[in-house]
């Protein structure tokens, strides 16, 4: 069946959906070297947002999903069918608040969309932020404004949001929009580095033909 990111905001679907995930060595070896390295925020390392990229079908939204579920909750990573990998996901094991969110083929820029599903997931969990809409240099200062907040709530916790269904949205954009929305992705990526803020976008692999 097609998983849906989700999904995995239940708990119990959560461990359904990292006891089916099949993990091969080279995927465990992305996990173990690279997704992992760049999520923790324990040890200081050059930390950058994540792309996962794959055709429709090969199991990119349920790898998604396994990833952001072992970083919300804790010890579910005893689900895993390769029990090697345990003792490396414990670096992330339960340290984030996730954020998991689809995008498809809308018309509205990507900054709107992203702050405003920022401020309502704020707002559940009784954290009140917003967005500056004028005066703006850079989106860095909102974002770094933004997780002072949500660390006054949080203090041990990083904030992760996970985007699926990427290139959906991307292909309905026009050039300049596009341009605008492609400067707010790198914002997003480099503010990983100074904060426990973390990304994480789901990518159709074909977006590479796309001149």
């Amino acid at each position: 069946s097609v998983i849906q990111i989700k999904d995995s905001n239940d708990e119990s679907k959560a461990i359904e959906s990292v006891k089916t995930f099949v993990i091969s060595e080279r995927l465990s070896e992305g996990l173990r070297d690279i997704i992992i390295p760049q999520l923790q925020f324990d040890e200081p390392v050059d930390n950058k947002g994540l792309m996962i990229i794959g055709n429709y079908g090969t199991g990119k939204s349920h790898l998604l999903s396994v990833i952001s579920s072992l970083a919300e909750y804790s010890e579910i990573s005893r689900n895993l069918q390769n029990k090697d990998m345990v003792e490396s996901c414990k670096k992330i094991d339960g340290k984030f608040i996730v954020l998991r969110l689809e995008l498809g083929s809308v018309t509205q820029n990507l900054r709107n969309i992203l702050c405003s599903e920022l401020e309502k997931f704020l707002k559940l969990h009784n954290i009140s932020y917003q967005f500056p809409t004028t005066n703006i240099a850079n989106n860095k200062q909102s974002l770094e404004d933004m997780m002072i907040k949500f660390q006054e709530k949080f203090p041990e916790q990083g904030l992760l949001l996970v985007l699926d269904e990427l290139l959906d949205y991307l292909i309905s954009r026009e050039d300049l929009v596009l341009i605008n929305d492609l400067q707010f992705f790198r914002e997003l990526g480099e503010f990983c580095k100074s904060s426990k803020f973390r990304f994480i976008a789901g990518l159709q692999s074909s977006l590479f033909d796309d001149p």
